[in-house]
């Protein structure tokens, strides 16, 4: 097999056994040659070849055989029949929690994970404050997994996979069960892993992602894939496929009722400014001018996390001056999740001057802006510099917002349009022959 190929799957077929009851199994065990079972294949003669570097999303209906798959090429299931090869150390983040012991506590598990992953106790104790910040569940790291919500038990298994440097990163629907700041986090992250030459197995029913953030689309149904090709092409087959049948139900199950600490921890401020977390975040600059906090709030300057399409909200940039300034540029950058710039604007560019600063001083700078987003989770970077572009502090995707839309339609952008519909009198006219 070539070096240049991550992934090969050969004539991949895997089959369950399903029995009417306890009793039929046992026969068959007892009875030699007797099958008392009813077949059923989850994946039918799969052939794929992915090469290194490429990232690859999958997509198809409820029982498609996507998970089934992964779970193949992670090693956690075996085919019954087929060849699997798989070129580099995999991470899966598959089923929520998979891999976790709930009676050991976040840290125990985190290097339980990273030992099964081919890492030495000493290379994860040297990854572990960054595994940590990524994570951001505080204390409960000390603690029994089997006492996180759901949101904090895909944090951490999150955490672990993006800082332990896979070959192959393969992730299911299971990021759906976190917060819109967790998802804009682990986007960033799945970015990046992908400039980095990771070659990435993603599953997901959202077609937007795929289209824009893999380079090959592989549509599932039945147990069978039905075509490989660009994921614009792809996606829309798939669309197709869903309007042709009763697709099935994908909302995503309730989180568990949490402590009020954990709910704390969970809906905290993504504005981190702690030595620890600073490595989250993308954020450069020499520090003339530091961004202290960034609010998005609605125009009673209340602070809002959702805007609906239509309305107008603001961005409320509080900076401080660490020098005597007097050139300052404030601007922000929104980006969707898979790290487009839909939208970028700074003072310079409105014409607007920003006082000059004294050392200690601060200045609020506020952007309003009318949302014609559609409904989804975008991030906003947050940049100050000087007239001639000289960085005094920028933060990458530090601010995230969803935009919620009760019409159901297409695309990033919402235009209010109006439809007029006219009727035309149609004239039959005979001739005779």
């Amino acid at each position: 097999m070539s070096e240049e190929i991550a992934i090969s799957l050969k004539n991949i077929s895997k089959c369950y056994k399903r029995y009417a009851s306890p009793v039929d199994k046992l026969k068959e065990i007892l009875l030699r040659g007797q099958n008392h079972a009813q077949e059923f294949w989850a994946l039918r003669d799969i052939n794929l070849e992915i090469p290194k570097g490429e990232t690859v999303g999958i997509i198809g209906q409820n029982g498609s055989g996507k998970s089934t798959l992964l779970q193949i090429v992670a090693g956690t299931l075996t085919p019954t029949r087929g060849e699997v090869w798989v070129n580099g150390r995999v991470s899966a983040l598959l089923e929520l929690g998979s891999g976790f012991n709930p009676e050991f506590t976040g840290r125990q598990n985190v290097f339980f994970n990273g030992q099964i992953l081919g890492l030495s106790k000493e290379q994860i104790e040297a990854k572990f404050d960054d595994i940590a910040a990524f994570a951001e569940i505080g204390d409960f790291i000390e603690h029994p997994v089997k006492t996180y919500s759901s949101g904090m038990v895909v944090r951490l298994a999150f955490a672990v996979i993006a800082n332990t440097e896979p070959s192959i990163l393969i992730v299911d629907e299971a990021l759906a069960v976190g917060d819109t700041k967790f998802q804009a986090r682990c986007m960033k992250r799945i970015r990046e892993m992908k400039d980095q030459g990771v070659t990435i197995l993603f599953v997901s029913h959202d077609s937007s992602s795929v289209k824009m953030l893999c380079k090959t689309a592989v549509l599932m149904n039945h147990g069978r894939v039905l075509e490989i090709g660009k994921p614009k092409e792809v996606a829309n087959h798939y669309i197709a496929l869903l309007s042709s049948s009763q697709p099935e139900n994908y909302s995503i199950p309730p989180t568990e009722e949490c402590k009020e600490e954990i709910k704390e921890i969970e809906n905290d401020d993504d504005f981190v400014i702690t030595n620890a977390q600073k490595k989250v975040l993308h954020r450069h600059g020499n520090n003339l001018a530091v961004i202290d906090s960034v609010q998005i709030t609605d125009l009673d300057n209340k602070e809002i996390t959702k805007i609906e399409t239509g309305a107008i909200f603001q961005v409320k940039v509080c900076l401080e001056a660490k020098a005597d300034l007097s050139d300052l540029v404030v601007g922000i950058s929104l980006r969707n999740l898979m790290g487009l710039v839909i939208f970028g604007v700074n003072t310079q560019l409105m014409n607007v001057e920003l006082p000059k600063l004294t050392t200690g001083k601060k200045l609020t700078v506020c952007f309003q802006i009318p949302c014609y987003l559609n409904k989804g989770v975008y991030t906003f970077t947050i940049g100050v510099h000087s007239e001639e572009g000289i960085s005094y502090d920028w933060i990458d995707e530090l601010i995230v917002i969803e935009v919620i839309n009760n019409i159901n339609s297409d695309g990033i952008l919402f235009f209010n349009t109006t439809i007029d519909v006219g009727i035309q009198q149609c004239y039959a006219i005979a001739q005779e022959i």
